[in-house]
């Protein structure tokens, strides 16, 4: 794997919900800090500056750390977890979709899902289904085995 396809992999691959910025953060300081003087501003952007390069031209790489994700607002007696979108997702995009939750324990992975199409009423098969309406399944049986 040469060095742009690594940066990538790591890129893509570092969690970076909203307000949870910093693993992408460490991977972009990691291939910075030998290209000059790093610094952070007060909301997290990386600053690289070069002082020993002229005055000009000046080149500046501007990007979001974050990605879209999701928030875990309620776990159900039955083990299932109920989430907020956060960031602009299209819930017709989001059913069978892997998700990774970030713990203290460390990683989840669940798949997201509705109510089995054999358990819909007509009404209810004949709709979109909304983000509302969904949920992650890790495979516990109750909320007591997500703890």
């Amino acid at each position: 794997m040469d060095k742009i396809e690594l940066l990538l992999k790591q890129l893509t691959e570092a969690a970076g919900a909203p307000g949870y910025e910093a693993p992408v953060r460490e991977v972009i300081r990691e291939y910075l800090q030998p290209l000059g003087d790093l610094s952070q501003d007060k909301i997290g952007s990386l600053i690289c500056h070069k002082p020993w390069v002229a005055q000009s031209p000046r080149v500046m790489l501007s990007a979001h750390m974050d990605e879209i994700a999701f928030m875990v607002r309620y776990i159900s007696p039955d083990g299932f977890i109920l989430f907020h979108l956060l960031g602009g997702w299209f819930d017709q995009v989001l059913l069978a979709q892997r998700v990774v939750i970030k713990t203290h324990n460390g990683d989840v992975v669940g798949v997201i899902g509705v109510k089995p199409p054999h358990l819909l009423s007509a009404e209810e098969a004949g709709r979109v289904i909304h983000s509302k309406d969904m949920y992650i399944d890790i495979g516990a049986t109750g909320q007591a085995e997500e703890e």
